[in-house]
């Protein structure tokens, strides 16, 4: 059986972390880390060996674009951060430039990998890859707002008490400031939101609904306060979708891709709940959403899709 190689592109904090955790959940894989500080890929390859004496899996090493051959998943992670006085657009433009120099030179050598975009603005940066390389949609994935909806359930749980896994609650759209959170739709213990609230006299009133998705905003902003950057939970996430392509497991996450259209906006990367296997990230159906969450979702992908065209005519 051939051995699934992953390659993470970037070996920052975000890209050690998804090394580690997609190992982990991948015993068999082979993780290969490029940077273009080699000394810094070395560093996190020698740091992850270390790391596998006591949990098994030794196949971490850094290499060359070159290493790149015949990659099964390759994790974009590289890119910069936000400077002082630099706008979104901004940024979005300098990790635009960073990606598609990336995928140039992976693209010949692993002609049927997937690529998860984890670099910020994610969503914007897959739409640019995606017009880059016109494959098919599925094989460019954003990582969105699997992590948005992973705050969204740890948040929940905290709140009403109940494991994490039990709840089934989504944030869709821009991961960023317009996502939105599909409240209509939340089950918790197998049953609707309002059920289980009426049921066990809980409160989740408006109010708390309001400060549920200002703390999902503002999770980041409380992290990097605390300890300077934000990278277990998005590496989880890029583990967990690169276990779901590696294993072809029919996962639903929320995660990106460029759709034809949403709500009218056409050709926009935006977070819905999509299955993840062997062919990359899909829409199954389009989840139903009640007068308010469409157009806060409407909103979202014209906020994506005005931040994209931008970048796409100013390369």
């Amino acid at each position: 059986m051939r051995q699934p190689k992953i390659v993470v592109v970037g070996a920052g904090l975000v890209g050690g972390s998804a090394a580690l955790f997609a190992a982990v959940a991948i015993p068999s894989a082979e993780v290969v880390i490029i940077d273009l500080e080699r000394i810094r890929a070395e560093g996190q390859a020698l740091d992850l060996a270390h790391s596998a004496a006591f949990w098994g899996n030794n196949r971490f090493y850094a290499g060359n674009y070159e290493d790149a051959q015949d990659a099964d998943v390759v994790v974009i992670t590289a890119g910069a951060g936000v400077k002082p006085g630099q706008t979104r657009l901004d940024l979005a433009k300098t990790n635009a430039a960073i990606a598609t120099e990336i995928v140039d030179r992976i693209a010949p050598l692993a002609p049927e990998a997937i690529y998860v975009i984890a670099t910020n603005p994610c969503d914007v940066l897959a739409g640019v890859v995606f017009d880059r390389l016109r494959c098919a949609r599925e094989r460019i994935i954003s990582t969105g707002t699997s992590l948005d909806t992973g705050r969204l359930r740890s948040l929940l749980s905290e709140r009403l008490g109940i494991v994490a896994p039990g709840i089934h609650a989504y944030v869709i759209g821009e991961h960023g400031e317009s996502a939105v959170i599909v409240w209509s739709g939340a089950t918790v213990s197998g049953m609707p939101l309002e059920t289980f609230l009426s049921r066990t006299g809980k409160e989740l009133g408006p109010a708390s609904r309001d400060l549920i998705l200002r703390s999902v905003h503002e999770a980041a902003k409380l992290i990097k306060e605390g300890k300077g950057a934000t990278h277990y939970g998005i590496a989880s996430a890029i583990g967990r979708i690169c276990q779901a392509i590696v294993h072809n497991t029919d996962l639903i996450l929320t995660v990106g891709t460029v759709h034809p259209e949403v709500e009218g906006v056409p050709e926009v990367c935006l977070s819905l709940p999509m299955v993840v296997n062997g062919s990359g990230a899909q829409l199954l159906a389009y989840p139903e959403l009640n007068p308010a969450e469409r157009e806060g979702l409407r909103r979202s992908a014209r906020i994506v899709k005005e931040a994209t065209d931008s970048v796409l005519i100013n390369r």
